[in-house]
């Protein structure tokens, strides 16, 4: 598919240029309210999903084994690029790479990091978080330097003149690795990425920014290698309780392998086919068949994936090749879940190095505790994290159905009444 023609802002004229770009941040900014919505707060409900067996101990889930050709690692060559000193990389691996991007020349005068803090090449946490206020960052990023994070934080972000007050000074003192966002749009949430980014035109047509932030993730992953493990999250829900690194050991001692972990919403009050979300998504995207088959399946969410290097690699391939070939966004849906959800079930995250594995809500790194109190949910089954889902200590933290503290927890904000003042107050040095 030829993409559209882009908006061409260096081709305004003088005189046109204050109303012009007036109009283009408006849409701009209606396309970003839709892009941090687009995980829905409200769910539906049908009958009663009984949820003991998934919180009775750390339970994973394993797709199917993918019956069509799935990808081979080690048949492929990795490019070869200039990347940041790095730990030792222990040579047995038995890994090498399908070059990256996928579609494109691999990038060689694209966008570099601002305030020239780069990439350590360790461990990294990616997430798109532009437009925001100081306090987001606080509470992402200062949460996870204040429980010992100490790795790459990578965040696309606004270009430094559209920054919010206090935003510049904080990601410098904390060291993030971020790279200035822009983006041309064609109406709201369809949009590509701005030429300067990767140093050429985007090879993919216009497209919403959950889509979008695929490429950022490509584009970032060349700077790590087989002993990284990355996560790639939502920004502006998650707050973070711990090291979420800290269960995989020390970066130089890791041997190489391929570990996906994804998570599920909460299964008792939500699965794919009684959400009239994720079941459109699904749905219109992969036919009325594939709907049939995934309906008792649980909610995967798209907004949190961590993995060893080999993995994210995968999984980022997986994903944008997916994309590429269904194009969802066509069809009028803005979500990238419905992917996530399709290609996990049907085994496309599975290698002969390893498959992917599903954690259900309260075990794992990421706990994921928004579907708990959608406004569909039935009043006998909602109540306060603390009394009624009993997780949360004594100090406010979120457990996990062990009794630890969770890492890192996601989609919090649907619980905002409840957790603001905690996280505010406990989670982050102001």
């Amino acid at each position: 598919m030829k993409a559209p023609k882009k908006t061409n802002t260096t081709a305004w004229k003088a005189a046109g240029l204050v109303s012009a770009a007036g109009l283009v941040s408006v849409i701009v900014l209606l396309a970003w309210v839709a892009y941090v919505n687009f995980h829905p707060t409200s769910h539906t409900t049908a009958g009663h999903l009984d949820s003991t067996l998934l919180s009775t101990a750390v339970i994973t889930h394993t797709a199917k084994q993918q019956t069509q050709q799935v990808l081979d690692l080690s048949k492929e060559t990795a490019p070869t690029t200039a990347t940041p000193e790095k730990p030792v990389v222990i040579s047995s691996s038995p890994f090498s790479f399908p070059s990256l991007p996928v579609l494109g020349p691999v990038p060689t005068n694209g966008a570099k990091p601002l305030f020239g803090i780069q990439h350590k090449g360790t461990d990294a946490i990616f997430a798109l978080a532009c437009n925001y206020p100081k306090v987001y960052y606080q509470r992402f990023v200062g949460s996870l330097r204040k429980f010992g994070y100490n790795d790459d934080i990578v965040l696309a972000v606004s270009p430094e003149v559209k920054m919010k007050p206090g935003v510049k000074e904080y990601l410098q003192q904390t060291n993030v690795v971020a790279y200035g966002f822009e983006v041309d749009c064609q109406g709201v949430d369809n949009c590509q990425l701005k030429d300067d980014f990767l140093g050429y035109p985007d090879p993919r047509p216009h497209r919403t920014f959950a889509n979008i932030r695929y490429a950022l993730y490509e584009y970032w992953m060349r700077h790590y290698t087989e002993q990284s493990y990355i996560l790639i999250l939502d920004f502006r829900d998650t707050f973070f309780q711990g090291n979420p690194f800290q269960p995989f050991g020390a970066v130089a001692t890791r041997t190489p392998k391929y570990e996906l972990h994804m998570y599920a919403e909460n299964y008792d009050v939500k699965n794919i086919g009684i959400c009239v979300f994720n079941s459109n998504w699904i749905k219109t995207c992969f036919g009325k068949d594939a709907l049939v088959a995934l309906k008792k399946e649980a909610v995967i969410c798209s907004g949190s994936t961590l993995g060893s290097y080999p993995a994210v690699h995968h999984y980022v391939r997986t994903m944008l090749h997916s994309m590429d070939t269904v194009k969802c966004w066509l069809k009028g849906i803005e979500s990238d879940q419905g992917y996530q959800n399709y290609l996990f079930y049907n085994g496309y995250f599975n290698t002969k190095h390893g498959n992917a594995t599903l954690f259900h809500q309260g075990h794992g790194v990421v706990n994921t505790i928004g579907a708990m109190n959608g406004f569909r949910v039935p009043k006998e089954k909602k109540g306060p994290l603390d009394t009624f889902w009993k997780i949360r200590d004594k100090e406010g933290f979120v457990l996990n159905y062990d009794g630890s503290r969770s890492a890192c927890v996601h989609q919090w904000d649907r619980w905002h009444d409840e957790l603001v003042r905690f996280i505010d107050t406990k989670v982050y040095e102001k």
